[in-house]
């Protein structure tokens, strides 16, 4: 997930830069830097640093591995931290930034050792605090997945970015930087611009009518807002689906200039806008969320509560815990919506939370990088309303990944969307389902796991999620199957076990065992075979 158009600045440039051929090479990077076009600065600066070699500027360093890092370019911008910080003149958040970019590739002994030396400078600092209890958090998660089955959804993810999948009649509503609207027939516009973080096309929203026999046919989701210029997406609804409340870079918003370099740009950043469907289905104009600021802060990614009083969304508005934070407002007597206020520190910490979404029995899914997690955005967990909040849940593995794993949309019918930019995917944000083979809980147990088991995957179950099943303590860890896979766990003994597979299109079967009669690091091996 990029720095996501949602709550991060957009820069627009304002002026053409065919002058920088009389720039100097740093100048030209500079320039691309400052307006967020990571991309070709990263190009530019890859060019600087080849030609000057070890005498190449720590500021080139620091901006090669910051661009990298703002595109999710993980291994290359660990690469560039790596060099910098051999420098002496290094910034201190460069080791923190280090540290995050390891955690994201999965090496958490590494990214321990970067936030430990980072801590040294800054000890009471609750985000280094976090980082750390998240380094030795996930291996454990990863050794014990939670029961669940992720797929992806092929039919609707492409080479690019696709995600925030929320559910609308017979289809599903998305997000995308493809623009299948350039392919369709629909007088759609096709749109030249781009994004200068990505270098790929902005985002618009998209539904895809899945109600024709499984087959799925993709068009633009309204011209009402697709119509903008820029970013588009993502779309919350109203119970009914009458009213849609969608995320916008606003194009015919007026944006104050900055010249530097001889080129001039402005920061425009993401808006609310809500919008009613006429009696002939047609969305009408966008209405601006009243407490939009875009010269100032970012509104966006909301979510409805399910009695439609409570708009829940995010902001990096003045008076937040930190960072991105979520924020309510409250539907008034006379239809308006009522000043923002901060959900507070149950759910927002110092990092940021964004992604807000209201599952059917009214708890919340949100994404931080604040909380304790495996790297990038996780997913968490919260029930409550308004400013009060249980304590937030990760989601732990297989949910959450080492990378970004955002958006979590859950459906009265019992199917689960989520979206991530894990390896593995089809583009760079891909949407997936999630299939629970049992109803479970993140209950915390401390069983005497003392009988060692290996699980030998005979190869018709690839891709089936094997679920090891404790019946005394009804919970279980769903294992991704794979040809001639070994899944090595601890069991206890004395205890009846079930191991339940559970395939992509929901067919199941069960084969039961136990460990009574074993002693303490008795062996237990069994094939996995039906």
């Amino acid at each position: 997930m990029k720095k996501y158009v949602g709550i991060i600045l957009l820069l627009l440039s304002a002026s053409c830069l065919s002058a920088q051929e009389q720039l100097s090479l740093d100048k030209q990077a500079a320039i691309y830097y400052t307006k967020y076009d990571f991309a070709k600065a990263a190009s530019l600066y890859e060019r600087i640093a080849a030609k000057r070699k070890e005498k190449t500027a720590t500021l080139v360093l620091e901006r090669l591995a910051s661009s990298y890092r703002e595109m999710n370019q993980y291994a290359a911008s660990a690469g560039w931290y790596e060099k910098l910080l051999a420098r002496p003149d290094a910034a201190a958040d460069a080791r923190l930034y280090y540290g995050d970019m390891l955690m994201s590739l999965g090496k958490y002994p590494e990214a321990k050792a970067a936030y430990t030396q980072y801590a040294q400078t800054l000890p009471q600092q609750e985000a280094v605090k976090n980082r750390l209890a998240g380094c030795d958090a996930a291996p454990g998660w990863i050794a014990s997945p939670t029961p669940v089955f992720i797929s992806n959804v092929a039919r609707l993810n492409t080479s690019k970015s696709d995600w925030g999948a929320t559910y609308y009649p017979n289809g599903i509503v998305f997000t995308s930087d493809t623009l299948y609207r350039n392919q369709l027939e629909n007088g759609s516009h096709f749109n030249r611009n781009k994004y200068g973080r990505t270098n790929r096309d902005y985002y618009g929203l998209y539904v895809g009518d899945t109600a024709n026999y499984g087959s799925v046919y993709i068009k633009d989701f309204s011209p009402s807002f697709n119509w903008s210029r820029y970013h588009v997406g993502p779309a919350a609804f109203d119970k009914d689906y009458r009213t849609a409340y969608v995320t916008m870079t606003y194009p015919q918003r007026r944006i104050p200039g900055v010249k530097e370099h001889r080129v001039t740009y402005g920061y425009r950043r993401l808006e609310l806008f809500s919008s009613e469907k006429d009696k002939d289905g047609k969305w009408g104009k966008p209405v601006p969320f009243p407490y939009n600021k875009a010269d100032q802060y970012s509104v966006g990614h909301a979510a409805l509560s399910n009695d439609g009083n409570t708009l829940y969304f995010a902001s990096d508005m003045p008076g937040g815990v930190g960072g991105t934070d979520i924020w309510y407002s409250e539907k008034q007597g006379d239809g308006k919506w009522g000043t923002p206020i901060n959900c507070g520190p149950a759910i927002n910490s110092p990092g940021d939370e964004e992604f807000p979404t209201i599952a059917p029995d009214g708890s919340l899914f949100f994404s931080s990088k604040g909380w304790t997690g495996m790297g990038g955005f996780d997913i968490f967990h919260a029930t409550g309303s308004k400013a009060q909040w249980s304590t937030p849940e990760n989601l732990r593995y297989p949910t959450n990944s080492p990378t970004d794993d955002f958006y979590f949309v859950t459906g009265s019918n019992g199917t689960t969307y989520l979206s991530s930019n894990r390896p593995g995917g089809k583009g760079s944000d891909d949407i997936y389902s999630i299939t629970t083979p049992e109803t479970y809980t993140l209950k915390k147990i401390t069983p005497g796991l003392v009988i060692p088991f290996t699980g030998v995957v005979c190869p018709p179950l690839g891709d089936a999620c094997i679920y090891i099943y404790n019946k005394q303590r009804e919970i279980g860890w769903c294992f991704v199957g794979a040809p001639g896979r070994e899944i090595n766990m601890m069991l206890e003994k004395d205890t009846d076990y079930e191991i339940r597979v559970t395939y992509p299109n929901g067919r199941q079967q069960r084969m039961e065992f136990n460990t009574r009669g074993m002693t303490e690091g008795q062996p237990l091996k069994k094939d996995i075979c039906f």
